[in-house]
């Protein structure tokens, strides 16, 4: 039977009446009076077969500075940390950042993260069965940080590096005549893994919490290894590609193609995958996990009423090893559709609530910010 995971935040409608900060239009040369800034609190109530009843809290800063040479603003920064705990006894501290400094001439990006969690493996390739399901346990502490200089008009270049280590793995035993699927996996007892990479950014979206027009590229690479005291060596590349059209005002189609390859022995816990609440939203996270992905999914935005907006989705991809492992028949798809719900309607920061389905079934995500 398919296992199908429910995220719940609560407290819409007491969220529905907090008051919008001050802002300007999503316009970098609008000339406004005052610095666009806001925080904003989120309470977290959720429960998944893997933790149980969870809760916890988000903190959404938002702000713009205003460039030195004349009245306009930056695009819109946000800082967000989320904290939360499980009845399982399981816990994650997450900071992320994305900031612009004034007249955008740098982009500073990254995370710190601590995570106590269970998780689920179900082999690798894209022919993983879901009665093959194996849990596991384990503990992360990570840093990204990322420093992009601006190189011409809305494009960025600079470095990332990328340090995490995985501990205290705990695999759970499976049933009599099932095989272990993690044995003899890279990565199945924990381990360091750092790397260094360089990121390539263009970036004219006109809002980047909720585009309707410009588009996103992202081009990185990054080499993985004992350089840097990591215990795995690989070499890792990604294309993010994303391109918006605004059909009518408030009407929004928008596409997203992603490439992930990686050389050499990547560990499974950082393998490309397809699933989760960003790419093909269809499947669980990681459901299917191998060392390349490729996809592209395409979403039409539109509003209801007040804070209250809709998209339909679909998508089509899968991972894979080698390009002859990639067939029509064995192709994941998804369609799906979800309600949109404004925390600030004019830097339109949303909660999304989606319900993708795939060919094992349907999942429901509510996350803060789009899937691309």
């Amino acid at each position: 039977m398919r296992r199908c995971t429910l995220l719940l935040l609560t407290l819409m409608l007491t969220l529905a009446k907090l008051p919008a900060a001050a802002q300007t239009p999503d316009t970098t040369n609008t000339v406004t009076k005052e610095k666009t800034r806001g925080l904003i609190p989120i309470p977290v109530l959720y429960y998944t077969p893997d933790t149980r009843l969870g809760f916890g809290a988000a903190l959404i800063g938002f702000f713009k500075l205003q460039n030195t040479t004349d009245s306009s603003y930056t695009r819109l920064s946000t800082i967000k940390l989320i904290a939360d705990y499980t009845l399982n006894k399981q816990m994650d501290q997450w900071l992320e950042w994305n900031v612009f400094t004034r007249e955008e001439k740098y982009l500073l990006r990254g995370e710190l993260r601590h995570r106590v969690y269970t998780d689920r493996f179900y082999g690798l390739g894209n022919n993983s069965a879901v009665d093959d399901e194996q849990k596991y346990e384990y503990d992360l502490i990570g840093t990204k940080l990322a420093g992009l200089k601006r190189t011409g008009q809305h494009t960025f270049l600079g470095p990332d590096l990328q340090l995490t280590k995985y501990y205290n793995h705990k695999n759970h035993p499976v049933a009599e005549g099932r095989p272990n699927q993690l044995e003899g996996v890279a990565g199945n007892n924990g381990g360091i893994n750092n790397g260094l990479g360089f990121i390539f950014l263009l970036d004219s979206r006109d809002n980047v919490s909720y585009a309707s027009s410009g588009m996103y590229l992202e081009v990185s690479g990054y080499k993985f290894g004992s350089y840097l005291g990591g215990d795995f060596d690989y070499s890792n590349y990604n294309l993010n590609f994303s391109k918006y059209f605004q059909l009518k005002p408030k009407l929004i189609f928008a596409t997203n193609t992603v490439l992930t390859l990686n050389s050499q022995q990547v560990p499974f816990m950082r393998m490309a995958t397809i699933g989760g609440d960003k790419l093909l939203r269809g499947y669980a996270r990681s459901r299917y996990l191998a060392r390349n992905t490729i996809a592209t999914q395409v979403e039409y935005r539109f509003p209801i009423k007040g804070r209250l907006g809709m998209a339909a989705f679909t998508g089509i991809g899968d991972v894979f090893n080698e390009t002859s492992d990639l067939a029509l028949n064995k192709l994941k798809y998804t369609v799906g559709t979800g309600l949109r719900f404004a925390l600030n309607p004019e830097e339109k920061i949303n909660i999304r609530v989606d319900a993708g389905y795939g060919r094992e079934g349907i999942n429901f995500f509510v996350v803060l910010g789009e899937a691309f």
